[in-house]
This record gives C-alpha cells, structure tokens and sequence, in this order.
C-alpha cells in the first residue's frame, strides 16, 4: 500500500468515526460537602456520573467546588446523560493489536475506537473494504454469560466444533462482546481448537465497550501496531481483550467501567448486515442467528426481541450451559403441547428463577412473564441438548434453525444453502417429500448452481429431478452461457 492511500485511509476512518468524552463534571455521589476548587477530595475520591475522577476529564479547565452542587433532595439535580454531556472528536485510536500470550505467541487483530452512535453503513464499509473482511454468509451473534462459568464438557465440545463448523462452511461472521471472560473466551477457545491457521479468514469480531477495556490508554494512536497482553490485573473491574478475535469495533459512550453500551450499536450493525444480499446473484438477505449459552436476567430480554423483530432472528440455545439457556430450555419442552404451567410446576420454577438469580418474588414473577413470551415465538427458538443421542450435530442444527426459525420459502432456504455450499442440509431438510415449489423455483436454483460452480448442488438437484419425475429446461444450459455472473 502506497503512501497515498495509507494517508487516504486514514483521513477516512478520522473524518468518519468519533470518540465521546465527557464534558461537564456531574458528581455520581450528591452528598454536600463544604469545600473549594481543586479540593483534594473532589480530585481523588469523588467521582463524575461518566466513572471518571476529576482529573481524568480532559476536557475541563478547572476542578469544579463540590459546594455549589445541590445537596439531596432539592429538586435542583442535573441529570448526566451522554446526549447531553460528552463531546465527540476525530477518533485517535485505531489500527492492529499484537496480542502477546503467556507462550510467547503473537495474534494480530483489527481495531478502531467508534462512537456510540456511529453508522452501521460506516461500520460495514469499514470492515469489507479497510478491513478486507470477505462478504458474510451467515451472522452468528453469541450471547451469554460475561462473567467466567464452567461449561460441561460436552457442551463445551458441542459449542466449540458446531460453532466454528458452522461459520467456517458458510462464510460466516461470528459477533462477541470481545473479551476474554464468560461466553467471548469461550468463543476465542473455540477458534484456536477448531478453527483456521488463516488469520485472514477467522472473522471473530468483538464490539465491546472502550470504557471498560483494562489499560486501554496503551491502545492510543492513529494506524498504529499496539502490544497487547490479555493477562488483566485479577483486582481491576476492567475487562481484557480476547486474543483469539481477529477484529475490534470498541464502542464509546463517554463512561469508564460501564457496562452495555455496546449492545445498541450491536443491534444496528446487525440489522444492517442483515439487509446485505448473500451473494452478488442472489436476492436472498443475510441470515442472522442468536447463539445463547449460560447467560443472565438480561439474556432473556434480548431472546424476546430477537425472535419477536420483523423478520424473526433465530435464536439457538445450548441447553446444559446454565442459567438464562436452561430456563429457556425447560420452559420450552414444558409448553410443547399446553401453553400454560401447571400451578405446581409453575410454582417450582419462580423460586428457581428467584434463587438462580438472587430476585425477590415481584422480580421472579417478571422475569418468568418475559420467559412465557419468548415462547409465544417457540418456532424461531431451537434448543440444542448436548446429551441426546439422537440430536444432529452441532453445526447443522445450527444452520437448520437459522433456516426454519426465519419463516422464509423453500426457495429462499435452498438458495441460501446454495449460498452456504451446503448441500448436506439441502438434502435432509429441504429438498424433502411433500415440499411446495413456486413454478421455476428448481430450475433457477439449478442455474444458480451452474453458474457459482455449486457441483454438489447440480448433482443433488438431478438426483431429486430423477426421483420425482421431474425434468429441467434444455434452455437452462444455454442461459448459463449467457449470464452475467458468469
């Protein structure tokens, strides 16, 4: 890359993603206390609404007294917020991380410092074209657990080969909150034990929180190669990067050690992603699948909106795993066939919910009405029991509930498969007895094969012409010919 388009890079990435920080010092605690400007209590105690202690705005001029704040009660409190009270800027923070593990070994990663707000049209242009990050066939977007929890071994194995089997088949994207604790390690596990030496094709992308990224100050600079150790001092409430991702999108609210508001771009960029064509022939969109393992409270609210949006987005969870997965796992087998609970059974399940989650009865009782309405959606949710002998592997149950949980046509399932160049789940779950076709919906998926060079395809989709009678157009072949795509 020359010296022009290096320089042509960056103004571009400056000119189109901001950093926040904040701009005014509101006190988190609002106790009075008489004191006066630069009072060294306010500097090294006190701390803003945004997590940060005086000293560490940089935006202000002067320490504030924290006698002119109004004590509790007066009615007179301004409220922090980030709309209101941080300020954006060029972003001065991106480029590559060398992860550098306790073996000596070094990972490189993608990353770039991005405002809250920033564009998911911006985000995606930046990581197909500055990144080089191939097309996504599928977006497999795994929710869980942030804080470190044991997972059985085998649905750990199940987890770790299904996941990366399934995104390395298709060409999939696979999203994480990034760092190196809970359902995100896991995550980085499974790609170093199942997935590729190629680093340009491991396309793990964590968007997580710039606030509460340990020494994330080390990672300053404008297309720069920055060290990374994802070691973390054990006594910090700050969270490491995890090595084994290849891509970064740190999301900036302005805050330091808050959790969260990475979770509303996540949504953006998904839902954008999700409106992108599958390949440049068909017109089918990208699928997007939910992966739930363990998880808490918060899990169970984001289930409900994901499988309730319009399209569905599938969700698939790893019964066995803990917590909001299991929940999840058995109120769905318990309203197979009866919507309702049993007084008993119901009964039983709130103090679950309550002693799994440390809730009083009111909380239990609200949580377990959010879980009852996941299941108003059951046929977009897909549990996946580890320990069945008679459940299919990981990777295909996965892609078989992300075509069945998106209501879509048989015909739009058999040229996302095609997409995927997965002719295994074609067969089993597609191109099956009974099946409806739209008029020349098998004879364009046929062309469809020829053109993209599908061979398995071509050779499933005579073998299924030859058993059901049916005989494709001698005009196919000539249409091949002349198509653009070829």
């Amino acid at each position: 890359m020359n010296a022009d388009s290096t320089m042509s890079r960056r103004s571009w990435i400056e000119d189109t993603f901001c950093k926040r920080e904040c701009g005014k010092f509101i006190p988190a605690c609002r106790d009075l206390h008489r004191c006066f400007p630069m009072c060294q209590v306010c500097q090294n105690l006190i701390r803003c609404c945004c997590g940060r202690l005086v000293g560490e705005h940089t935006l202000l001029e002067t320490g504030p007294s924290m006698s002119s704040w109004p004590g509790p009660g007066t009615g007179q409190q301004e409220e922090w917020s980030v709309e209101c009270h941080t300020q954006t800027s060029a972003t001065d923070a991106y480029g590559t991380i060398d992860f550098q593990d306790s073996a000596g070994r070094n990972c490189h990663a993608k990353y770039v410092r991005v405002a809250v707000d920033a564009k998911a049209e911006a985000l995606l242009q930046l990581m197909r074209s500055e990144w080089q990050m191939e097309r996504p066939k599928l977006l497999l977007t795994v929710h869980g657990g942030t804080e470190n929890f044991p997972l059985p071994l085998k649905v750990r194995q199940a987890f770790s080969k299904g996941l990366i089997t399934a995104a390395q088949s298709t060409g999939a994207w696979i999203l994480t909150d990034g760092i190196n604790t809970g359902v995100s390690r896991y995550v980085g596990e499974a790609v170093k034990t199942y997935g590729t030496h190629d680093l340009r094709k491991r396309n793990a992308v964590g968007v997580t929180p710039w606030g509460v990224i340990d020494n994330h100050s080390d990672l300053i600079g404008r297309d720069v190669l920055r060290p990374y150790q994802p070691l973390g001092n054990p006594l910090s409430k700050r969270v490491c990067l995890n090595g084994l991702h290849s891509h970064f999108l740190l999301v900036d609210d302005g805050t330091l050690g808050k959790h969260g508001c990475q979770l509303g771009l996540r949504r953006k960029l998904e839902r954008h992603i999700q409106l992108q064509k599958i390949h440049p022939r068909l017109n089918q969109g990208v699928p997007v699948v939910c992966v739930v393992v363990e998880g808490g409270p918060d899990i169970v609210s984001m289930v409900l909106e994901y499988v309730s949006s319009v399209p569905p987005m599938p969700v698939f969870v790893f019964e066995g795993s803990g917590r909001a997965a299991d929940l999840l796992a058995f109120l769905h087998k318990q309203t197979a066939i009866d919507r309702q609970l049993d007084t008993d059974i119901q009964e039983d399940f709130l103090l679950r919910i309550g002693g799994m989650f440390g809730l009083e009865r009111a909380d239990a009782s609200q949580l377990y009405n959010l879980l009852m309405e996941c299941m108003d959606y059951r046929q977009s949710i897909t549990i996946f029991d580890s320990e069945s002998e008679d459940q299919q592997e990981a990777d295909c149950a996965i892609l078989t509930a992300t075509l069945k949980g998106t209501k879509t046509s048989p015909g739009e399932q058999l040229s996302t498969a095609l997409a995927w160049d997965r002719a295994d789940i074609a067969k089993k779950h597609i191109l099956v007895y009974g099946q409806h076709w739209q008029v020349g919906s098998l004879e364009q998926a046929m062309l469809d094969a020829l053109v993209m060079d599908r061979v398995g395809f071509v050779k499933l989709l005579i073998d299924n012409a030859a058993g059901t009678n049916r005989q494709f157009s001698p005009s196919s072949r000539g249409r091949c010919e002349t198509d653009p795509y070829t």
